[in-house]
Formats: structure tokens, sequence, C-alpha cells
């Protein structure tokens, strides 16, 4: 897999994580097209033709300066006729205004077709059919322009303007807003991947694994727990889906803590300050662990006296980001570390895992709470063996979310 595929599979991950983001700013561009459209009304345009002299008839008529379509053009394009047929309407435009708004082309060798537009029907035929007439005096008299319209002779207006077309007002807003609305997620889009560029926080299972060389041993969702309420329902009533059950079990069962009548065993749970998702995973731990029969007491910080005699006891201890400090709390059987995806940078998982080996204790492995949607990958693939190209196992479904309690 070449590194323009990673990068594109990495930028696309990053809006749709940030989808939200692009969609406000979408639809910020939504409104803002529609305003545009507000202050520039949909213009209607109405056509007007002007048929020419027939052709010399003999050499010396030819010789007196007969004009070829494309003079003809040039002549109903320029600024004597198109000032004179501004100060002919009313209101009157300005020069550069009937420029931007008529145009005049040639559909065959002696006929002119002339365009105009208006902000709304009636301007727009007058604007076509002044513009013929002032075309027809400058050609066909020797009036000086902008002045009297003077007696048409040898050319002539062919079909005057009439009817206008398009003007819709809702087709106008349409296509204003698309159009705003598509620059703001190209904009937003530009500006998530900005964001997402400088962000060294760890979103996928195998960044986590290999920040520090561990197994990443299990995937679960957040359980939100934000007063005594919520951890009082969490530890009595928590009902991980199937999905999450199999992975806690495994993750128990890797750690050799599910065994039933044998010696007490403990665990520790480290999780970094801030983390407010992943906190919540040892008391789901160990509400799972009692639903399958094990005795189970949370110790918190080793601030509270020492459990009876229970199977498991589990310890959550919560370290600072800059300087992670493990030591005092009591040795366990075992220990991991639980992080949300996007929570944590590299440096902060790795200062954590040096610091837990110079207080002599071995991390066994990682849980990410709410892993990445877009993430299919199982971190615990070292990466040397991602890197021989060989085929590769990778998570297929994702861990599904629960929003219910």
């Amino acid at each position: 897999m070449s590194t323009q595929e990673l990068d594109v599979r990495k930028s696309w991950r990053a809006i749709r994580r940030q989808r939200r983001v692009v969609a406000i700013v979408a639809a910020a561009g939504l409104l803002a097209g529609i305003g545009f459209a507000l202050l520039q009304p949909p213009l209607h345009t109405a056509t007007s033709m002007v048929v020419l002299p027939p052709p010399p008839a003999t050499d010396a008529e030819k010789a007196a300066g007969a004009q070829s379509i494309e003079t003809q053009v040039f002549i109903a394009n320029s600024e004597p006729v198109l000032k004179s047929a501004g100060q002919n309407l009313s209101p009157t435009l300005a020069t550069d205004v009937v420029r931007d708004r008529v145009e005049v082309v040639a559909v065959t060798q002696d006929v002119l077709q002339i365009d105009a537009r208006g902000t709304s029907t009636q301007q727009a035929i007058q604007l076509a059919n002044a513009v013929a007439e002032v075309y027809l005096v400058f050609v066909s008299t020797d009036q000086k322009l902008p002045g009297d319209l003077g007696k048409k002779t040898g050319a002539r207006i062919l079909e005057e303007a009439t009817t206008a077309r398009g003007g819709n007002l809702a087709v106008h807003w349409t296509i204003f807003g698309l159009l705003g609305a598509l620059l703001g997620a190209v904009a937003g889009s530009i500006g998530v991947l900005a964001k997402a560029r400088g962000d060294r926080r760890l979103r996928l299972r195998d960044e986590v694994s290999d920040a520090v060389g561990l197994p990443v041993l299990a995937s679960v969702s957040a359980y939100r727990a934000e007063n005594v309420a919520d951890w009082a329902h969490l530890l009595e009533h928590y009902t991980p889906t199937a999905v999450e059950a199999w992975s806690l079990r495994k993750t128990l069962h890797h750690l050799g803590l599910d065994v039933k009548g044998g010696a007490p065993v403990s665990l520790t749970v480290l999780s970094f300050a801030g983390d407010d998702k992943a906190r919540p995973l040892g008391p789901q731990l160990a509400a799972f662990a009692t639903s399958i029969g094990l005795s189970t007491a949370i110790v918190v910080d080793n601030h509270q006296e020492p459990p009876g005699k229970v199977a498991l006891s589990i310890h959550l201890v919560v370290v600072d980001r800059e300087t992670p400090q493990p030591a005092g709390a009591e040795r366990t059987t075992s220990t991991i570390v639980a992080l949300s995806a996007g929570t944590v940078t590299a440096e902060e998982l790795a200062r954590l895992a040096v610091a837990a080996a110079a207080d002599g204790r071995e991390i066994d492995g990682l849980i990410v709470v709410d892993p990445d949607p877009t993430d299919r990958t199982i971190g615990r693939v070292s990466s040397s063996s991602r890197r021989t190209g060989s085929r590769l196992p990778t998570l297929l479904t994702g861990t599904a979310r629960r929003t219910t309690r």
C-alpha cells in the first residue's frame, strides 16, 4: 500500500470524524450563497435579431467598403452603441453595466443576434431592442452617437424582443445556495485536514499498540458516568453488548483473572487524567466479572480499606499526562492501561510505560475505549510484521456504540 493511499485514508478518516464541523461550515456556505443570491437578483434574458443589407452587387460597391460580419459584431459591441442604448432606457444604465449584460453574436453571415439581460423582463426586452435600434442608426446614418436615432435605411430589425426567459427565483437561489454549500464543505474539509495534520493524538488501535509495543487486548464503548447515581447504575446494572462481553471475557482470560476457586488475583487499571471516557473501564470490568460469578471489589487509588476475601480486586489509578507516577499504588497480579481513541499522544503513553517500568511494573496490555468508527485495525500485530506486506487480519466491524444505560 503506497504512502499516498495511506494519506488519503487518513484524510478521509479525519473528515469523517469532524463531519459535524464540515456540515456546519457547509450550512454556513449555503446561507451565504442564498444571501448573495438575494443581493444579486436573477437576470432575465431577451433576444432581438438584426438582418444586414444585402451584399454588394458589383465590384465597385465592394471596393466602396462592404463590411465583414465580424466587423458588424464589433460595431454592435462598441462603446458608442452600448452607451447610447443605456441612455435610451428608463432608468438609464451605465455603459459598463450594459457591456456586461449584452452579448452580440453572428448567427449567419447577414444576421446578428443580440442577447440582453435585465433585472426584470421589461428591462431585458427594452435593452435588447435599444441595442438593435442604436446599431441600425450607427451603420445606416451619419448621426453621431449617442444622439437622435435618425432614419434607419438598409439594415433592419428582423425580430424585436417581446419576451424574456430565465429569471426563476427558486432556481437562482438553488444554484447559489448549492454552490455556497459546496465551497463551504471544501473550506471546512481543508480546515479539518489542516488541524488534523498537527494532531498527534493516537486514534487507531495499531497506532496505540505501536507507541509502546504492547497489544490492544479489547475495545469497548464508553459508559457515561457523570455523578454518583451514574456510577451506582454502572456497578449494579451494566449490561455489555454481546461483542463487548466477549471482549471483556477474553481480556480476563488472557490475564488469567477468571479462574474461579483459585487464589485471589488483582488488576491495576491505569488511565490518564482528563480521559473521562476511559475512567469507567475499571468499574465496567468489575461489573462484568461479577456477572460471570467472580466476587469482585474496586480499590480507588488505595484510598480505602483493602477488600476482604474476594476473587478479583480491581485497582483504579489515574496518572498525570506530563508526569505519570504509578509509584505507591499496591502491586497487583496484572496491569493494563485504559485510554480512549483520540485523547492520548504517543509521548504521553510512552512516558507512562517508562514510569511503570521504573516502578517495577509490567504493563500487560491496552484497552481502547470508544474506538474510532473508521478504525479497522486490531492493534495485535507488530509493526515489523505489518511492514512485510503480507496479508494481515483487520477488524471487519467496529464496536457497537451504546447510548442508553
